[in-house]
């Protein structure tokens, strides 16, 4: 049995991640968003990182 292709358009986006501690490769997604046709990627991303860190001192994880 071949593996399956799964096909999705592209879409700009901004994703945030973290990495995991200690020796692992893996990441833990923190946000995602999907960029508006024409938006201003520098405001974009600084609003949403200024988010992300509101979200995670309002539960604790400095």
């Amino acid at each position: 049995m071949s593996p399956s292709l799964i096909m999705a358009p592209c879409y700009r986006s901004s994703m945030m991640a973290a990495p995991e501690t200690g020796r692992t490769s893996w990441s833990a997604v923190l946000d995602a968003i999907r960029l508006e046709p024409g938006a201003d990627v520098a405001v974009v991303t600084a609003i949403q990182i200024r988010e992300v860190v509101e979200r995670l001192a309002a539960v604790g994880q400095w």
